[in-house]
């Protein structure tokens, strides 16, 4: 989704940064080990367009300004914010491995106390090595195994400094300036085909026509009045061929209809963009 405030900039949660870190990344690069695989990869516009912010360092989350502020400035309601957020990980792969992140959970768990008595019990240190974990957990293993930077920080443990976090922030944007290139490089050689999305993630057959829902669901209630704006789904996916083309260098052949969803109008819409597939599910099509 965009996950961006219209209005104040800032993203409202932080999974784009966490998942490019952790995800989007490691798993296009690990195909340079298995050259003879091929894979199709569906790259939404409305995805790429926050990543390509992150990067540039103009895109901001309440996770990351909480996380980079000095743990001895912060105030009670972001001692809170860190006690309850910053624990947001898969716990057997994320959290358990690395023993002062488990300690540390097992402190917040184990008070019995409301979140803001439990962050009361956290000293300034604790907090600190709370947001270096945080940033530390979501880096993708590719840097985790490989990388000099985050290898001395998770051998260190724990007693980290305000510098770890300045390290770990370059390194933030060190990985996220290579994804959407990463992507670029695998479909170059041929070894990726990429797919879009329409730009915003929109469901493309309410769009043309909302009485389309009345094809499967006869009896449903229905909107007061009757939403037909072919013209916005017609635009969602000029967007989403135009961002491509410019991030990749080519028009995309192929398109992931939002949720699989297709109707005839939106296949005469797709076909006159220029796209040659639609990938949904044999539900959706019968």
């Amino acid at each position: 989704p965009f996950y961006q405030d219209l209005e104040t900039g800032e993203h409202i949660l932080p999974w784009v940064r966490l998942h490019g870190l952790k995800d989007y990344y490691g798993m296009v690069a690990l195909l340079r080990e298995f050259p003879r695989v091929r894979m199709t990869f569906n790259l939404v516009p409305s995805l790429l367009v926050q990543l390509e912010a992150f990067a540039r360092a103009e895109a901001q989350d309440r996770h990351l300004q909480i996380g980079m502020k000095p743990a001895d400035a912060l105030t009670a309601d972001e001692r809170t914010f860190c006690v309850e957020q910053f624990f947001h990980a898969q716990r057997a792969r994320m959290i358990d491995p690395y023993p002062r992140y488990a300690e540390l959970l097992n402190k917040r768990d184990g008070s019995g106390l409301s979140a803001h008595g439990q962050a009361a019990q956290f000293s300034v240190d604790e907090l600190r090595d709370l947001q270096v974990w945080h940033k530390l957990a979501w880096l993708d293993p590719v840097y985790l195994e490989g990388d000099d930077r985050a290898r001395r920080l998770v051998d260190k443990g724990r007693g980290f400094a305000e510098a770890d976090k300045a390290t770990l922030r370059a390194l933030e944007l060190e990985i996220l300036a290579k994804v959407i290139p990463e992507y670029r490089d695998a479909a170059a050689r041929g070894q990726v085909e990429l797919s879009t999305s329409p730009f915003y993630h929109p469901i493309l057959p309410l769009l043309c026509d909302s009485d389309i829902y009345l094809r499967t669901h006869p009896h449903s209630r229905m909107p007061r009045d009757r939403f037909r704006r072919r013209e916005d789904a017609a635009e969602q996916i000029a967007r989403a061929m135009s961002l491509h083309e410019r991030l990749f260098g080519v028009r995309p052949a192929g398109m992931w209809p939002s949720e699989g969803s297709v109707s005839d109008e939106v296949v005469e819409l797709a076909s006159s963009a220029g796209l040659r597939w639609l990938a949904t599910d044999e539900a959706i099509l019968w």
